[in-house]
């Protein structure tokens, strides 16, 4: 149950890429829905990006065991009088702990999870998240006669619509139509009214603040 998730607790085994599809879907959701969370998530994956995960292996000498048993068998014996181990300071192959990113991932649609988003009436399913290129893939459902508010581009947002009817500027938009807005454009408020579904790539660090009302106008 999603009231049982931490994002604090999520976030960094997510980074280290430790959770299932659902656990990550989720974390992805609450980054896309806000900045602060997104940032933090960043935080991590740049941590984890620079972590050893391996060091070269030190060979040990065939006899250093024996020659151990034989000092722990003689209680007079010097334990600390073990002839040094000679190693080799040839950097030895690299074992990745981490596994390399499948060539596909597979979402199936009653896989995706279904977050709250921007308005009442509106949900997002994330698909993808970049927190390097602060880029998200997901999914937008929305009742019908949802106002989605205005908003500030902060890069390119692409919109393909699934279902139903979105207004938009005065035009309505119908599944099939595709929706391109540049960056630093200014997205007026959104209608729908019929309900719509569609799917958006676009850059989680939009600004949503109400001052752009006046710049709008």
């Amino acid at each position: 149950m999603n009231e049982h998730r931490c994002f604090c607790e999520l976030a960094p085994l997510y980074a280290l890429d430790l959770l299932d599809l659902e656990e990550r879907l989720w974390v992805e959701a609450q980054a896309l829905a806000c900045a602060d969370l997104a940032a933090e998530l960043a935080s991590y994956e740049a941590a984890v990006s620079i972590l050893p995960y391996s060091a070269p292996a030190v060979p040990m000498a065939a006899d250093l065991k024996a020659r151990l048993f034989d000092r722990l068998a003689d209680p007079g014996a010097d334990l600390l009088d073990v002839a040094p181990v000679e190693t080799s300071l040839t950097p030895q192959p690299e074992s990745p702990l981490v596994e390399p990113p499948p060539a596909m991932v597979t979402i199936r649609s009653s896989e995706l999870t279904w977050q709250p988003y921007q308005a009442e009436g509106v949900e997002v399913a994330v698909l993808f998240f970049d927190p390097d290129k602060r880029m998200c893939s997901a999914i937008v459902k929305a009742a019908d006669g949802v106002i989605y508010p205005l908003h500030q581009h902060q890069g390119i947002e692409e919109i393909y619509m699934l279902a139903g009817e979105l207004e938009l500027d005065g035009q309505v938009y119908f599944a099939g139509d595709y929706i391109r807005s540049y960056p630093d454009s200014i997205h007026p408020p959104a209608i729908t009214n019929n309900g719509c579904k569609f799917l958006v790539r676009a850059c989680i660090d939009d600004n949503y603040d109400e001052n752009l009302l006046t710049i709008s106008k």
